[in-house]
């Protein structure tokens, strides 16, 4: 009979190591979080202490790790990270080595909430971090709020080539009371620079090309040139001619689109309504509405056609009648609709029906009836 002694020493040996293991696992909440600047790291590398200790990603997304030098660390999860530590230690200085790697501090990736909020301010994305959780943790879900937030994403990938479009944004709806029913599809998750705007009963929301742009208290009969002016004005790269307002009507919504360039701006009295979002868009813009996946403000780049557009907002929801797409174009005898079947564009190949867009061109993809 074979002596068992190696096996309880074997086994003794690896018991260290898996408490280690199940401390790492429960204090990660996420294993798929993405490292980001001025992160801190815990890394520990079994039987290493010189190597086992918190590193601080740098500005340049690196860390400074002896015997290897500076290693890459930003845009990894802390998996990624572990296998890529455990790869170059092994190449020349050790055996097998255990590596683990977790976030001590979350520092890289915020997201802000402006409005109506008990603690307004910038929150940190600690792991998979829903809406629900932050608008918990800033104190926005009182009683005196309005039932309804907006939430402004920045756009990174533009149709073509996914090269970055600067100044692009997303804008969302949120029902709080639906978040609150507990519905994954409602409570979604943050990402990396969203803007919550969390307004009173009674405001509109006012974004874009103005100085201080958030929700703004609606008085009677207030007009848009006093919401634009209570938010500071226009900013030097407004286009003021092509102001448009969200209005939502029972479950539809209403573009409208202004002019208030000029001296004496022909739609300077407007009047807003209840939970108006007034968009002021900057240069070069176009916008999208409706059953797209990323609905918003996009830069618009030379010979942009609609089909290219609407790859940029995320294509169509599961919702959308893409045969009654329709551009809405300001031209100079007035507010011109062009309907487009996307349907034709798409599953026939006719390329041809793909028109370009121009300045300040509202793209609405309706709902279906089915």
């Amino acid at each position: 009979m074979r002596n068992p002694l190696p096996l309880r020493l074997l086994f003794r040996s690896f018991v260290p190591l898996l408490v280690l293991l199940a401390v790492f696992a429960r204090e990660a909440p996420s294993q798929e979080y993405i490292i980001g600047m001025k992160d801190v790291l815990r890394i520990d590398v079994w039987g290493e202490k010189d190597l086992s200790q918190e590193y601080a990603v740098s500005v340049f997304g690196t860390i400074m790790m002896p015997l290897i030098g500076e290693v890459r660390a930003a845009g990894l999860t802390e998996r990624q990270l572990a296998a890529g530590l455990k790869k170059q230690l092994e190449v020349d200085y050790l055996v097998n080595p255990q590596v683990i790697v977790a976030v001590r501090e979350y520092r890289s990736q915020k997201v802000l909430v402006l409005g109506d909020a008990g603690k307004p301010g910038l929150y940190s994305l600690t792991g998979t971090t829903t809406l629900l959780e932050v608008l918990t943790q800033a104190g926005a879900l009182s009683g005196g709020s309005s039932r309804q937030i907006l939430l402004v994403r920045p756009v990174r990938l533009a149709a073509r080539g996914g090269q970055v479009v600067p100044g692009s944004n997303t804008i969302r709806r949120i029902d709080v009371d639906k978040i609150q029913l507990d519905n994954p599809a409602d409570n979604f998750l943050l990402e990396d620079g969203d803007t919550l705007i969390v307004p009173r009963a009674d405001s509109v929301f006012i974004l874009g090309e103005v100085k201080s742009p958030g929700s703004r208290p609606l008085g009677r009969d207030t007009t848009i040139l006093e919401v634009i002016t209570m938010a500071g004005g226009f900013t030097d790269k407004a286009t003021a001619n092509g102001v448009k307002v969200v209005r939502r009507t029972g479950e539809k919504e209403e573009i409208l689109s202004l002019d208030l360039s000029g001296e004496i701006p022909r739609n300077r009295n407007f009047l807003l309504q209840n939970m108006d979002a007034v968009i002021i868009p900057r240069g070069n813009s176009f916008f999208i509405f409706g059953e797209v996946k990323s609905p918003g403000t996009y830069v618009l780049e030379k010979s942009l056609t609609i089909l290219e557009a609407i790859t940029a907002a995320g294509g169509f929801t599961g919702k959308a009648a893409p045969s009654r797409t329709k551009i809405i174009r300001n031209t100079s005898k007035g507010q011109e609709t062009i309907w487009v079947d996307m349907n034709e564009i798409i599953n026939r190949g006719r390329r041809d029906k793909s028109i370009p867009l121009v300045e300040n061109d509202v793209i609405v993809v309706p709902e279906s009836f089915f």
